[in-house]
């Protein structure tokens, strides 16, 4: 697959991966669900789906099983950080935290990977750095920085090595199975959480039901398996620089739907992260 064509279907990811902010803020915020309950009926619903939907045709290999843990472990640290600092902050928020990854992509890449980034990804880190302070809130008022801001930013450092560790596992394995075996840690390491709550703490309402059934099917199962085939074509560092458009979709999801607004900040600190996206593709030599 062209690179070109790989990168975009990564913009479709993102932009799935956008409107999850605000389902999510609904689903945890008024209490009817726990973040883990959530996350585990999520991805054991998305494991069942992706093993319908992919159907490999032999087990995992080792390399497989180690990959997909390492990657669900990542994940896991991720979504769990993420969905629980949703209680207490707002979609766009949560969106533009959590793409502080792709302040920390470039060096694991380099370390891990060891391969050399374009000198243009580490130009783009500072309108994108710039972009996420603004945003955040941190461009005001160090004060408008909460607990669920706070626990947000955690989820930026779990999700590097999750892509990075995507892209290394990819190139080595069958990326069907990397994408069930995510899933199942992902759904094994929530439902061992549960346990710690007192009760699964999941709303069986039908509406309830039916924002579950679209985190695990179009953003878990669709989106993530995506990834999970398209990164593999372009770049990490690259990758990282689509990804943190996440945030915009957020914002415009959120604003579209709640009516959510983005103040002046927040719209200066997201026409930086686009020029950063603009940056990192830029034709310069490597470093």
């Amino acid at each position: 697959m062209k690179k070109s064509n790989a990168e975009a279907l990564l913009v479709i990811t993102t932009a799935v991966w956008g409107s999850t902010f605000l389902i999510i803020k609904l689903l945890v915020g008024d209490g009817a669900n726990t973040p883990f309950g959530l996350l585990s009926l999520r991805f054991i619903i998305a494991t069942v789906l992706a093993i319908a939907v992919f159907r490999p045709r032999r087990l995992p290999n080792r390399l497989e099983l180690v990959g997909g843990l390492v990657i669900g472990l990542a994940a896991f640290g991720g979504y769990a950080f993420q969905t629980i600092g949703l209680v207490n902050t707002t979609p766009a928020k949560s969106g533009f935290i959590t793409s502080l990854f792709v302040l920390f992509v470039p060096l694991v890449s380099r370390l891990w990977e060891k391969k050399p980034v374009s000198l243009a990804v580490w130009i783009a880190l500072l309108p994108a750095g710039f972009g996420l302070w603004a945003i955040s809130g941190a461009g005001v008022s160090i004060a408008n920085i909460n607990i669920g801001d706070k626990i947000t930013f955690l989820s930026a450092a779990c999700y590097t090595f999750q892509i990075v560790g995507i892209q290394v596992y990819t190139q080595r394995g069958d990326w069907k199975w990397l994408t069930i075996l995510q899933f199942a840690f992902i759904a094994v390491g929530s439902s061992i959480a549960v346990l710690f709550q007192g009760s699964y703490g999941v709303s069986w309402e039908p509406l309830n039901l039916l924002g579950i059934v679209y985190l695990a099917a179009i953003a878990s199962t669709g989106a993530l398996g995506i990834q999970m085939f398209a990164q593999r074509f372009t770049t990490t560092p690259r990758a990282s620089l689509i990804y943190i458009a996440e945030p915009i979709f957020a914002a415009g999801f959120a604003w579209a739907i709640m009516g959510f607004g983005m103040s002046g900040w927040e719209l200066v600190g997201a026409g930086a992260i686009i020029l950063s996206m603009v940056v990192g593709r830029l034709p310069l030599k490597r470093a």
